[in-house]
């Protein structure tokens, strides 16, 4: 039996690795579980003041390295920034914050959402959110391939979401569930941070006790295989 073989059976003993999430619906619990360091955007002088500025570039709106990117039903590259201080229907105290419109021409049509582009090795991220049109709506954040439904709070009330993650996050995706073609609903967000999570100070334990399992693994099945194949005890 080939080395080459060895390894493969060894290999066939260490479990499917996958991303465990944790969920935070509070600040300070997030907090507790991210390094300090991390960063924030919070959007400030990106619309006029008592205004809306529409980004509608390929890479949407650009902060500090995350990119915020909202699509229309038709897949356009859409999103706004608003002062949020300046229309009593969009102020949850929160000054600039960003805004995806949820409007579609049909029933039919795929629902607008907002996608965040983060930079390399981001394990820890939060936000705060709302809705308009009408308040209190739930969003649809999809991470690494799983779906969370988040409810939001009606005014003045910012709904927290907070992730960390045993791998870096590439990008997030939210919008707004059960909402109607014509509500003109919107989904907006502010205060995003993002940075590492404390599991990224020192690899995991678990992780080195499932590589040490692998390769202790494959040293016993070479010592017995070689042994059956000379005729001598096992031991």
């Amino acid at each position: 039996m080939t080395l080459s073989l060895f390894a493969g059976l060894a290999l066939t003993l260490l479990p499917a690795y996958s991303t465990t999430i944790t969920t935070y619906n509070n600040s300070a619990s997030w907090l507790a579980a991210t390094s300090a360091g991390y960063q924030t955007v919070n959007f400030t002088g990106l619309a006029p003041a008592g205004g809306v500025t529409s980004y509608t570039s390929a890479t949407g709106v650009t902060a500090d390295g995350v990119e915020f990117i909202g699509y229309n039903s038709s897949g356009s590259s859409d999103i706004q920034v608003v002062d949020t201080s300046a229309f009593s229907w969009y102020n949850w105290g929160t000054g600039d914050a960003l805004l995806q419109s949820l409007s579609r021409p049909n029933a039919g049509s795929p629902l607008p959402y907002v996608n965040i582009v983060l930079p390399a090795n981001i394990t820890s991220l939060s936000l705060d959110l709302f809705t308009t049109s009408p308040q209190a709506l739930s969003y649809t954040i999809t991470v690494a391939g799983n779906q969370y439904t988040v409810p939001t709070s009606s005014q003045p009330t910012l709904a927290f979401w907070g992730i960390t993650s045993d791998t870096p996050i590439t990008s997030i995706e939210l919008t707004l569930a059960g909402t109607t073609y014509n509500s003109s609903s919107n989904e907006l967000l502010d205060n995003f941070s993002f940075g590492a999570s404390d599991l990224t100070a020192a690899p995991e334990a678990g992780t080195y006790l499932l590589i040490g399992s692998g390769l202790i693994g494959f040293v016993l099945l070479r010592k017995r295989l070689t042994a059956e194949k000379t005729g001598s005890p096992q031991g």
